[in-house]
Order: C-alpha cells, then structure tokens, then sequence
C-alpha cells in the first residue's frame, strides 16, 4: 500500500500480524509508523508495550522472545526492527516461517529500505500483513499529494486549503512531504479566524513569497534573456532559497512547455495545446514566444535536461549546486539552432 494510502485509511484498515515499512522518505517512514503504533494501541499510551531493535546488531531470539511474551499491561505488544535490511537478508527463512505463524499477541513491524515485491517474504506479508511503500514520492503522485494536503489541514489544521493553494505549494517546495506539512502548519495559523489558506497565501509565505522570482527567472531564461534570468536567480539563492525547491518549481513550469510543444507538434492550435497542457489562457501567448524562442528539438528535450539537473542536485556531479542551476538557465537562453 503507497504510504500516502496508509496514512488516510489506518484508522479504518484490520490490525495485521506483520508490518513491512520500506522506503527512504524519513517523514513518511516516521508516519507511517506511528500509524501502525496508534492501529496496535488505539488511544493509549503505548510506550511500555513497544520494543525496538536495531537490524544490524538484532539477535532473531531476542525478537521471537519479545513477539511471544505476553504483554503485562496490554493486549498486545509490538516489536519494530529499524534499519532492518541486514535482518532480512540474514534471517528470511525464519521470518518466512514467522509470518506463515505469527504470535497472537505481538505485532512485528519491519522497517527495511528495500522490499522486492518478487520474493516469497514480501508475497507471504501481502497475504497476512501489509507492506507501506515510503519511497520518495514522484512527479506521478502530485495529484494525491494535493488530495492529501487539502485533508490534512482540514483534519490536523482545522483549516481549509485551497486546491490551487496546494497545487501551488507543491510547485513551490517540490514532493517533500515533511516540508510540506510544515508549510501547511504555517499557512493555518496565518489565515488565523478565517481558517481559509488561498494561493495568494501561499504565495506571499511561503519562500517569502519567492514564485513571482521563479517564474520571472524562467520566463527570461526561456526568452534569450539569460543575463536578467541568471541576476535572478542570483538573487533568489542570496535571499537563502533553497536550490531543491527552486528546481520542483523551475520543472513544473517547464513540463508543461514540453507537453503543449510535444501537442503543437502533433497539429493542435497553440490554444487547444496549453489549453490540455494546464497552461492558464492568460500564459498562452508567452507560450508561444517560449516555443519560438527554444525551438522543437530543445523543447523535446526539457524533461532530459530536468532529469540531469535533478540527479546532479541529488549527489550526481560535484558542481555546485548553484552551478547547476545557472547552467540550466543558460541552456534555456541559448540562441535555437533549429
């Protein structure tokens, strides 16, 4: 089950023996436990009825005699083995064997970086567990990023986010979930007594309003204006933002150029293309000094030069990141050569 999922539905979803918590989203992974801990132990204080073990220094024994010692204050006892990808690899036929029997009254909880949906482990706690799937999110799971913020501040903020407000937020911060949620907390007690967070909020707070900047960046860059895109952009980091976010929101725009480009290539109007692409009509015509500006070939290969902006920023090169960013926007003001 996608984390995202978990998070919505645990309080509705049957306790199960075994949890598998994989991935490497600290704040979904964090969550998500919690999750499981609040399913195990509804409305109580579950600390002395939690034993956690450390998967690389983590005994079999010791986990089997927790699991099966009956609890002295609860029905139920749960065991969370953290960091256990050293424990699966070196006991996977006894935890085969455990979930095909797990305890009655102890609850396991895995919670491995990696969980290959291929092998008999993963099949057998589909069957009698559940799997939470913490990986990052991707550009694929917006949507339900959204869905999910406008729930959580109704629920946990008493506040009611916009949907453009959360789209916006998105575009702005990137699928960070942790900063996110901490945007959104920020967000409610600004829209104080009106309890309403607009995309104007999120505008004027958050990255001290910083998306005007982005976009005039962009837009220069994307019309030969490379000069004032990089004096911008300048000024952006100076003013302390981060480079991650300013990419997220620098992809979104651009992604966009690229899907009504790859339209206008298959005979739609300019018009029906950004129309499909999500480009508000107000943006329809700078669009279209965009597409001239880039020509067809570099606006096919938007996505690639995103795509190697991102990995460079995630540890793929040892430029700056700063760096990275500036040549970004010089690919994009370069003179077309088609």
């Amino acid at each position: 089950m996608n984390a995202l999922d978990w998070l919505r539905e645990a309080s509705r979803q049957p306790l199960v023996p075994v949890y598998a918590v994989f991935g490497d989203d600290a704040y979904l992974v964090r969550e998500s436990i919690h999750a499981v801990t609040q399913a195990v132990f509804p409305g109580s204080d579950a600390d002395a009825t939690i034993s956690r073990f450390a998967g690389p220094a983590t005994d079999l024994a010791a986990v089997l005699d927790e699991l099966f010692t009956l609890p002295f204050f609860s029905r139920r006892r749960l065991v969370i083995i953290e960091e256990a990808d050293p424990f699966v690899s070196k006991h996977r036929k006894d935890l085969e064997a455990y979930v095909e029997r797990p305890s009655a009254s102890g609850v396991l909880l895995i919670q491995p970086k990696q969980w290959p949906a291929t092998t008999k482990l993963a099949r057998l706690v589909d069957q009698s567990g559940l799997a939470v799937d913490c990986g990052a999110l991707r550009d694929r799971d917006t949507p339900k990023v959204v869905t999910w913020l406008i729930e959580y501040a109704s629920r946990h903020c008493d506040a009611h986010l916009d949907s453009g407000a959360a789209r916006l937020l998105v575009d702005l911060v990137g699928l960070e979930l942790g900063i996110l949620v901490a945007e959104v907390e920020k967000l409610a007690v600004y829209a104080g007594e009106s309890r309403r967070i607009s995309r104007g909020d999120v505008a004027k707070l958050v990255e001290a309003g910083r998306v005007e900047t982005i976009w005039k960046a962009l837009d220069a860059a994307t019309t030969g204006q490379g000069a004032t895109a990089l004096k911008l952009l300048d000024e952006l980091l100076a003013a302390g933002a981060f480079p991650t976010p300013l990419l997220a929101a620098i992809s979104a725009s651009l992604l966009k150029i690229h899907h009504a480009g790859r339209l206008r290539a298959a005979r739609l109007s300019l018009d029906e293309a950004c129309r499909i692409a999500g480009i508000p009509t107000w943006a329809v015509e700078k669009t279209g000094k965009q597409h001239a500006h880039l020509g067809p070939r570099r606006v096919d290969r938007l996505p690639e030069l995103l795509l190697r902006a991102d990995l460079d920023l995630k540890g793929g090169s040892a430029l700056d990141p700063r760096v990275i960013l500036e040549r970004l926007m010089i690919e994009l003001a370069l003179p077309r050569t088609d």
